[in-house]
């Protein structure tokens, strides 16, 4: 990797704890209350297992890199990944009382990010290259 803000890991769930354990890290450099920090690294996780599950389709040959960035008023994540363009932005939460009606079990992942997070945005950078960046402002 080309700094100390940023990571690679194979696409596997077994490696999230990294991803985890990385954000974490960041966020104690700067100070983050520990519930900001609970916030962004359940948004974190959440982005790279549905990029494993839904992009990578969990083959481990694949890679995800996550980037960390922050100024004065904002903790930045960036994920890159290849695959099929997908921006959860664009997705609409499910109707909360119909899923828990119907017993469901998944799905809620990126209604999560966007409540944790206070912007999420999307980007197809070439492609076969996809940046999804979530932004908590501290």
């Amino acid at each position: 990797m080309k700094n100390n803000n940023q990571i690679l890991i194979s696409s596997s769930t077994k490696n999230l704890h990294i991803v985890r354990d990385f954000i974490e890290q960041k966020a104690k450099e700067i100070n983050l209350e520990s519930k900001i920090v609970n916030q962004i690294i359940v948004s974190v996780d959440e982005a790279c297992t549905n990029i494993i599950k839904h992009t990578y389709k969990y083959d481990e040959s694949n890679t995800i890199e996550v980037e960390y960035k922050s100024d004065i008023e904002k903790f930045i994540v960036i994920i890159r990944y290849k695959g099929k363009s997908f921006d959860p932005s664009k997705k609409h939460n499910p109707n909360m009382k119909q899923y828990f009606a119907k017993y469901k079990v998944g799905g809620l992942g990126i209604p999560l990010i966007k409540k944790s997070m206070d912007k999420i945005e999307y980007s197809h950078i070439k492609p076969d290259l996809n940046a999804l960046t979530l932004i908590k402002v501290i």
